[in-house]
């Protein structure tokens, strides 16, 4: 049976509105059980350790294991799906992590969990140890929309220059307006009957 795996992005946490999205159609459609969004560590190795070995548990347990990543989390998807051979849904994807996390070094905030902390250069070598260059796109959706804020949405269409399926709109931002209209579809593409 498929699992779904929601990695957050930046500053965020389980409680993220695409995260939620997600998990009430599971819910609703009576797969809740094969659904989890973890709350990641801000430290970029930490979540990479934790996510790595949530992973492993699910496919000792024989699950084909399938990724959502938004954002930080796209980037870690990435690596991850690379790493295991997994698909990936990558939603505004931060390709560029490394780069444009520099903009946000010293004290940070999380508004979903309260957490203080600084982000320091050592993060953004934890960020550059895992950075894949030319990942590997026969099972990547890649989705961006052109106004994303954040981010430069052509980084992505560099990065994934021939993804398994790409949806590339314009107008939006960087939550990716309007993503519940595919959740169906990615859950198709995540290998569930839906």
């Amino acid at each position: 049976m498929p699992f779904l795996m929601y990695v957050h992005g930046f500053n965020s946490s389980e409680k993220s509105y695409k995260s939620q999205q997600v998990k009430q159609r599971m819910e609703a459609l009576g797969l809740g059980e094969h659904f989890a969004c973890p709350r990641l560590p801000w430290q970029p190795a930490k979540a990479i350790a934790e996510l790595s070995d949530f992973i492993e548990q699910r496919l000792a347990e024989e699950h084909e294991v399938a990724l959502v990543g938004s954002s930080l989390g796209g980037f870690y998807a990435t690596y991850l799906g690379e790493r295991f051979q997994l698909p990936v849904v990558l939603v505004n994807p931060a390709v560029e992590a490394p780069k444009l996390l520099r903009h946000y070094l010293g004290p940070q905030h999380n508004p979903y969990t309260d957490e203080h902390y600084v982000l320091a250069e050592r993060h953004m070598g934890e960020l550059e140890a895992i950075d894949i260059a030319a990942p590997e796109t026969s099972r990547t959706w890649l989705m961006v929309q052109e106004q994303d804020e954040v981010l430069d949405y052509r980084a992505a269409l560099q990065r994934y220059p021939t993804p398994a399926k790409l949806t590339h709109e314009e107008g939006g931002d960087h939550s990716f307006v309007k993503f519940d209209r595919f959740i169906d579809e990615i859950l198709r593409f995540s290998g569930f009957s839906v």
